[in-house]
């Protein structure tokens, strides 16, 4: 039997090793894993997480063709390239482009994921990416809800309930689940309705109710709630590989090519 296991905040992991060789989905549905998933789906090269903005920007000043990326308090840090809003991660803006990320709490939770097995980024907009990889995996798994300012959010547990009821039905219903996965699946049926079925409108409307989907608003990032409720615009599936966040394909190439050269190297030396 496959357990899952949910932290309904990354404040509750105090010590890295607790993640240590296992299967980790990182969840900050706003914003920072559906921006992270437009951002490689429009063609950047790939994400560097980091928990400050100082060492973002030494990072970045290292990196070659680089932007500074991020937000505090949901705004775009003074000096940075870029905010957390999904709308500006535009192709002509990103492509080919190192991304040097430093949010309030989506970046905490990746980098506390530093020595897992394999990570992923979900959100409501590559859910069903995300689902199809962990039906493939066939493992036990961790979701971390990122929330706000080490606190619990509606929104992350909602998507967080979202993947373990689509992977298990009724089966969730077992002793292996225990109250934070039994939130979330509480929380995902009253807000989203049909949970296995949610309406884009469903999952805007759950936005707007909630303490973060408030205050974005507030700030001028209505439209971002809009955005990242659009189920499974961008079916892409961001990996975390050696601390660098790149689209699973694109690190499924660099392998095979080093593979190969291996390969060729091999058999020069053997000549």
């Amino acid at each position: 039997m496959i357990t899952p296991t949910i932290f309904l905040t990354h404040s509750l992991i105090h010590d890295e090793l607790t993640l240590k060789d296992k299967n980790i989905v990182i969840i900050d549905v706003l914003r920072a894993t559906s921006t992270m998933a437009v951002a490689l789906s429009n063609g950047a090269k790939e994400i560097i997480p980091s928990d400050s903005v100082s060492k973002a920007a030494k990072i970045a000043k290292g990196a070659g063709n680089s932007l500074l990326c991020g937000e505090r308090g949901g705004k775009i840090v003074e000096g940075f390239n870029l905010g957390n809003s999904p709308s500006e991660y535009l192709e002509e803006v990103i492509k080919d482009k190192t991304l040097v990320f430093s949010t309030t709490n989506g970046t905490m939770s990746i980098l506390k994921a530093k020595y897992a097995k394999s990570c992923v980024l979900a959100s409501f907009i590559n859910v069903d990416r995300v689902l199809n990889y962990l039906k493939e995996l066939n493992e036990d798994f961790t979701i971390i809800c990122s929330g706000k300012l080490n606190n619990f959010c509606i929104e992350d547990a909602a998507l967080a309930g979202y993947i373990i009821m689509n992977l298990f039905g009724n089966n969730s219903t077992k002793e292996e689940i225990n109250d934070p996965e039994r939130t979330a699946e509480i929380i995902c049926k009253y807000y989203l309705e049909d949970k296995q079925h949610p309406t884009n409108e469903n999952i805007f409307r759950m936005f707007k109710e909630t303490e973060h989907g408030k205050y974005l608003a507030e700030i001028g990032f209505e439209s971002d709630l809009r955005f990242c409720a659009e189920m499974n615009s961008y079916p892409v599936l961001p990996v975390i590989h050696n601390g660098i966040i790149k689209l699973k394909e694109s690190v499924e190439k660099e392998s095979e090519k080093k593979a190969s050269m291996k390969k060729v190297s091999v058999v020069e030396e053997g000549k």
